[in-house]
C-alpha cells in the first residue's frame, strides 16, 4: 500500500498513540490519524462499536466503549445507536489489516457541529456539481474538473465557491476564470437551489458598573456590542432578560464567521465595562 510523510497536524487534548512521533504517514483511501471524520454506527456491541466512514467509501472503523463518553458508559445503546451518525477523531491505524480506531469522547461538542455541517455542505455540492455537469453538451464536460479547481482555489470549499455563484454576476464568476458558458450553467443552477443558510449562537450576559453614570455607560457597552460587526451577513441582537442579564444573540451564515463575530462583540462590550470598573460575565447557551 502507498504511503508518504506529511506534514505534521496539531493534536488534539492528549494523543494517546505515538505522542513522539514527527512525522505522520498518509495511506491510499484511509483518514489521516488524529483527524476527525464523520461515520454512520452499524453495529454496537457490549465492548464498543462499529461505524463505517461516510468520507472513506464506506471503511469500517471501530469506537470501543472507553472511547464513547467522558461520563461512565453504564448502557452503551444511551450514547449510540445503529443508524446514528457520529463525529469522531482518529487514533490508530493499521493499514495492513485497514483497522482504524476512534474516539467520540475526544471532539468537543461545537467541532462535532461544524464537521456535520462541513461534510452536509459536501454533499450538497457533489449533488449540485453532478446537475450543472449534466446540463453542459458532452464535449464541454472534460473540463469539470477544472471548474472544481478554480471554484476550491478561490473559495477553499466547492460548496462555498457554488454558494458565492448563486448571487454573484456573470461578470464575477467568469473573472475566476470560468468559461461563459460555464459560468451561465452554473449561475442558474446554484441561484435556483442555493438559500443562504443562517446559524445563530445565543447565550447571557451579566453586566454591572457601578456609579451615578452606571446606565449611561451600560447603555455605551450594549450599542458597542451591536454596532460596528465587520463579520460578512452576521448581525449582534442584545435584549433584557432583566438587569443585570441580557440575552445576546448572533446570528450569521456560517459558524466560524458566528463565531468570530461572537467573540468581537464580547470583547468591545468587555472593554467598556473594564474601563468604567464594572464586572461582565458571559454565558454561552448549548
Amino acid at each position: 500500500m502507498s504511503r508518504r510523510p506529511s506534514a505534521k497536524k496539531s493534536r488534539l487534548e492528549d494523543d494517546l498513540f505515538d505522542p513522539d512521533k514527527d512525522v505522520e504517514e498518509t495511506y491510499a483511501g484511509l483518514p489521516l490519524r488524529n483527524e476527525l471524520v464523520v461515520a454512520t454506527v452499524r453495529e454496537v456491541m457490549g465492548h464498543g462499536a462499529y461505524v463505517s466512514l461516510d468520507e472513506y467509501g464506506e471503511i469500517r472503523a471501530y469506537v470501543h466503549i472507553s472511547e464513547l463518553s467522558r461520563t461512565w458508559v453504564k448502557n452503551i445503546r444511551v450514547h449510540v445507536r445503529e443508524g446514528q451518525r457520529i463525529v469522531a477523531k482518529v487514533l490508530r491505524i493499521d493499514p495492513s489489516k485497514r483497522q482504524i480506531d476512534l474516539s467520540i469522547k475526544r471532539v468537543p461538542e461545537q467541532m462535532k457541529k461544524l464537521k456535520l455541517l462541513e461534510a452536509k455542505r459536501g454533499q450538497t455540492a457533489a449533488t449540485l456539481f453532478k446537475m450543472i455537469v449534466d446540463k453542459m453538451p458532452e464535449a464541454e464536460r472534460k473540463n469539470a474538473d477544472d471548474i472544481i479547481d478554480i471554484l476550491e482555489t478561490h473559495h477553499e470549499l466547492l460548496y462555498y465557491g457554488l454558494e458565492f455563484t448563486s448571487t454573484a454576476t456573470l461578470k464575477d464568476i467568469t473573472s475566476l476564470g470560468i468559461e461563459e458558458n460555464w459560468a451561465k450553467v452554473i449561475r442558474k443552477i446554484t441561484s435556483e437551489n442555493i438559500v443562504a443558510a443562517t446559524v445563530e449562537i445565543k447565550g447571557t450576559a451579566e453586566i454591572s458598573i457601578p456609579g451615578g453614570d452606571g446606565v449611561v455607560h451600560l447603555r455605551e457597552a450594549l450599542i458597542a456590542g451591536t454596532d460596528n460587526v465587520r463579520e460578512k451577513n452576521s448581525s449582534v441582537i442584545i435584549y433584557t432578560e432583566g438587569s443585570p442579564r441580557y440575552a445576546l444573540e448572533v446570528h450569521s451564515e456560517d459558524y466560524k464567521i458566528a463565531e468570530r463575530a461572537l467573540e468581537n462583540a464580547l470583547e468591545r462590550i468587555e472593554d467598556i465595562v473594564e474601563r468604567h470598573n464594572g464586572s461582565f460575565a458571559f454565558t454561552r447557551k448549548k
